[in-house]
């Protein structure tokens, strides 16, 4: 993800990917040139490694950030250190990744709580939402309505 935001960010890339001979700095949006420059861009990011752009693209001052895959992400020590990522134990499906609190307060830490297994919560919505008593509930679970 590239954001030369502003003439001064869209100047310095457009020299970068020209190799030294773009002028203007015009940010690549809808209009004229817009094309040609969004294809340079493409061009010059095609022929270098995700490091390597960032790298360079850094050093000059543009935001940028690789975007990654899943795979990548829940590889990602950082991520784990800050527990944005957490194993859960799953009745049915064993061990999950699940995102974990993103807000880290230290008065009132949050938690994940426990994966719900399927029906677990049925018999205190149905009751305590709608209504239902235990004899509704049974009728509905004698007739295959819910587990």
């Amino acid at each position: 993800m590239i954001s030369a935001a502003g003439r001064d960010m869209a100047a310095r890339l457009a020299q970068l990917v020209s190799g030294g001979t773009a002028s203007g700095g015009e940010p690549i949006t809808a209009g004229q040139g817009a094309a040609d420059a969004r294809r340079a861009l493409e061009a010059w990011c095609a022929d270098r490694p995700v490091e390597a752009i960032c790298s360079a693209l850094m050093e000059i001052g543009v935001p940028v950030a690789p975007v990654r895959k899943i795979p990548e992400v829940a590889k990602d020590p950082h991520l784990w250190e800050r527990e944005m990522l957490v194993k859960m134990e799953d009745a049915v499906a064993g061990e999950l990744y699940v995102p974990g609190v993103t807000i880290k307060m230290s008065k009132t830490p949050g938690r994940v709580g426990p994966v719900p297994t399927p029906g677990q919560h049925t018999d205190e919505v149905l009751g305590r939402l709608l209504g239902y008593d235990k004899d509704k509930l049974g009728e509905l679970r004698e007739s295959g309505v819910i587990a």
